[in-house]
C-alpha cells in the first residue's frame, strides 16, 4: 500500500511540475505586459493595468474624462491549447476573443476576423518604458484606426 501511495504522489508531482513549466513559459513570454500603463488621448486619460494570475494575465483598461470613468474593459491573455488568445469584455459586453497571429520579441498582433472594429489589436513594446497599442479595422482601406503610446508607471 505504501509503495502505491508513493507512486501516486510522484506521478502527481510530475504532472504538477510540467503544468507549471508551461505556465511559466507563457508568463515569461508576455511578462513585458505586467504593470500599470498610462497615456492621454485628447482630454481622456487612458489606463491599462495587467497582472499574472495563476495561468493567465488579467487586465483592466479604462479611460477617464473630467474625473469620470467613460469606458471600462476587462482583458485576459492566456493559452488556448497551443495558441495565445486575447479576450476583452467591453463595458459588460462580450467576451470577444482575438487569436495571436503574429509575434516578435517587440510586437504581438491579435486578430478576430468576425469582429468589425477592432479586427486587429497590436501591442508594440518600447523597452521597459512604453507600450504602443493599435486598434485596426478588418479592412485596411478604411481610415478608421486608433493608436496610442502608454508609459509604464508601475511595474
Amino acid at each position: 500500500m505504501r509503495k502505491s501511495t508513493n507512486f501516486v504522489v510522484v506521478i502527481l508531482l510530475i504532472i504538477n511540475s510540467s503544468c507549471s513549466r508551461t505556465d511559466n513559459s507563457f508568463r515569461d513570454r508576455f511578462r513585458w505586459l505586467s504593470g500599470k500603463w498610462e497615456g492621454k488621448l485628447g482630454e481622456a486619460v487612458l489606463i491599462e493595468q495587467w497582472k499574472w494570475n495563476k495561468y493567465r494575465f488579467e487586465g483592466h483598461a479604462y479611460s477617464i474624462t473630467n474625473g469620470d470613468t467613460v469606458d471600462s474593459e476587462e482583458l485576459f491573455l492566456q493559452n488556448y491549447g497551443d495558441k495565445a488568445g486575447y479576450t476583452v469584455v467591453i463595458n459588460d459586453e462580450g467576451p470577444y476573443t482575438f487569436s495571436l497571429t503574429q509575434e516578435t520579441p517587440l510586437e504581438c498582433e491579435f486578430e478576430n476576423v468576425d469582429y468589425d472594429f477592432p479586427s486587429v489589436i497590436r501591442y508594440t513594446v518600447y523597452g521597459d518604458i512604453a507600450l504602443g497599442i493599435e486598434l485596426l479595422p478588418r479592412d485596411n482601406s478604411k481610415l478608421t484606426s486608433l493608436s496610442n503610446k502608454l508609459k509604464h508607471t508601475v511595474r
